[in-house]
């Protein structure tokens, strides 16, 4: 059976064509976005002025971080008793932190670290994790 060459009939084609390519389109515009892996970020953490920072090894710039109580807790404990016992204020310790980076929306801070779980807390850096400028008590 031959197909109409009707203007009716090219016209519903024409239609349908255009329907699925919108179709086609839509659901190739909106990819799921991939899930960002997490990090282990290593380096000093100093709790200054309610602002929980870690200088990751090896680098100046500070990354802010960020997470529940549960989780900064312990942080900022560390930090504040090394501090005191010191008698220094804002001294950092060497903290290992695992969470996801993100960009940060805090001035001087390019990114930040959503902590979800501290690896690691030690009063003093290693040797192998060399901060510029750090306090190392």
């Amino acid at each position: 059976m031959p197909r109409s060459t009707s203007p009716a009939g090219l016209v519903g084609r024409a239609l349908a064509l255009l329907a699925l390519t919108g179709a086609s389109a839509a659901c190739a515009s909106s990819p799921e976005p991939a899930p960002v892996p997490p990090s282990t970020i290593r380096g000093q953490y100093i709790y200054q002025d309610g602002s929980h920072l870690i200088r990751p090894c090896g680098n100046e710039a500070p990354v802010w971080v960020v997470g529940t109580e549960e989780v900064l807790e312990p942080l900022r404990t560390r930090s504040t008793a090394h501090s005191m016992a010191l008698g220094i204020p804002d001294q950092g310790v060497y903290a290992e932190i695992a969470g996801t980076l993100e960009p940060s929306d805090a001035p001087g801070y390019p990114q930040k670290l959503r902590a979800g779980t501290v690896e690691r807390l030690d009063d003093h850096l290693p040797d192998t994790c060399a901060v510029p400028n750090a306090a190392t008590g």
